[in-house]
């Protein structure tokens, strides 16, 4: 069957956005970023004998240039995956290609969080909800046959995930990859973490517990990048890499037996950090760690259920900065229940740990999150339109009605003006 899987993810960056920074105080690893879960899909619908092709909204100039590829290429199937700051995109898309006698099917964050809204919706003919490793093979096969499966599709979480093919990067990311020299690989799904901005949204997707591949598997997989296309560097896209210490002392120890000359970049909770694991962390390669600070204050770190303190955060940034590494801090404003001292206190420990980077984002109360269904409970939400959930930078609409945003925009002048001292 032909099929074409396709990236949406252009909220505030726009089409026609790949490899270019699209707008000052975003990242701007967004506008060239491997969507990895769309092609994970990839690599199972190949082994199952599909032809895929890929559709990254980032590389087109609009919509005209959409419907002439989907033309083209004539797919019997397209499918996306998507979150809420995304929504309307996945909307137009399966739309368009409806239009054409294209069969849609959508998944991802918002669709397992939201599954009502996405049930509603005309344009998307089947919705996946959880995991669609296993769902997406068995739905095409039905639609090959002249089958009519149900819209709304609930798959069981996916047992374990080291067998999953290795992703199909197709033509168009094998080339990114080579002139980035960057590999992108996720080694786990889902966080322990109880964080009321994320959680239980993961435990929605994946289920219960976090799922992990092997050392040796994730080894297998660097090593295939850099035999195959010449890269080193490694951006390994786990939420919480060093989840399981036995996992992560096997995969530096097979980095350090095979002599692998790698770079690579992590995610890392700092209740899960000590010096022992920074140090082997470092003489394997590990070039960064991207630290869920989040904030400075214990008062506030408690109302996000962060389940950590301001001295352990403390605690883990100067380790990590003795090994002279690259240290990314991420910081969280707009919290209900954040107060002038909290602020201040976020200040202070910046100011203090003077990380190599910080990244100062908005709470979003997305659909799934403990603080949407808290928010909404309480009628605190300013808003219930997707369309404004947007990403972190944005600044246009207020979402929630107890939070002080003018407070946060004068604290922000301050940040800004403490980042540039860094």
């Amino acid at each position: 069957m032909r099929v074409v899987l396709s990236h949406v993810g252009i909220r505030n960056i726009g089409f026609d956005a790949f490899e270019r920074l699209f707008a000052p105080g975003f990242d701007n690893l967004d506008s060239f970023i491997v969507p990895y879960g769309m092609v994970t899909l990839g690599g199972i619908l190949k082994a199952k004998g599909h032809e895929v092709e890929y559709l990254d909204l980032r590389m087109v100039k609009g919509w005209d240039e959409v419907e002439s590829f989907l033309r083209d290429f004539k797919p019997q199937v397209l499918g996306c995956g998507f979150q809420t700051p995304n929504r309307e995109f996945a909307i137009d898309l399966c739309a368009l290609a409806r239009t054409l006698g294209i069969v849609t099917v959508v998944g991802g964050p918002h669709v397992s969080c939201v599954p009502a809204d996405a049930e509603g919706i005309d344009a998307f003919d089947h919705v996946v909800v959880g995991e669609g490793d296993l769902v997406l093979p068995e739905l095409l096969e039905a639609v090959g046959r002249g089958a009519k499966p149900p819209k709304m599709i609930r798959a069981e979480p996916v047992a374990e995930i080291e067998s999953i093919p290795l992703p199909y990067l197709s033509p168009i990311y094998e080339s990114l990859i080579k002139r980035k020299g960057c590999g992108f690989i996720v080694t786990s799904r889902g966080c322990p973490g109880r964080c009321k901005y994320c959680q239980p949204v993961q435990k929605t997707i994946y289920g219960p517990r976090v799922k992990l591949r092997s050392a040796e598997n994730v080894i297998r997989e660097m090593t295939h990048y850099q035999e195959a296309f010449g890269v080193r560097k490694f951006f390994i896209m786990d939420d919480m890499f060093i989840v399981n210490r036995k996992r992560v002392n096997e995969f530096c120890q097979i980095m350090q037996d095979r002599k692998l000359d790698m770079e690579y970049d992590i995610s890392a909770r700092v209740d899960y950090f000590d010096e022992d694991l920074a140090e082997r962390l470092a003489a394997t390669g590990c070039n960064l760690i991207s630290f869920g600070f989040e904030s400075g204050s214990n008062h506030k770190l408690q109302l996000m259920h962060k389940q950590t303190t301001r001295e352990q955060n403390l605690a883990a940034g100067m380790i990590w900065k003795k090994f002279n590494r690259l240290l990314l801090a991420n910081m969280l404003f707009a919290i209900p229940g954040e107060t002038e001292e909290d602020l201040a206190e976020d200040y202070s420990f910046i100011d203090i740990l003077r990380p190599t980077m910080v990244y100062f984002n908005r709470m979003v109360p997305f659909p799934g999150s403990a603080y949407f269904d808290e928010l909404l409970a309480a009628g605190m939400l300013a808003t219930t339109d997707f369309s404004k959930y947007e990403m972190n930078v944005v600044r246009s609409t207020p979402l929630v009605k107890n939070v002080d945003y003018a407070m946060v925009d004068r604290w922000e002048e301050k940040f800004n003006e403490l980042r540039k001292k860094l």
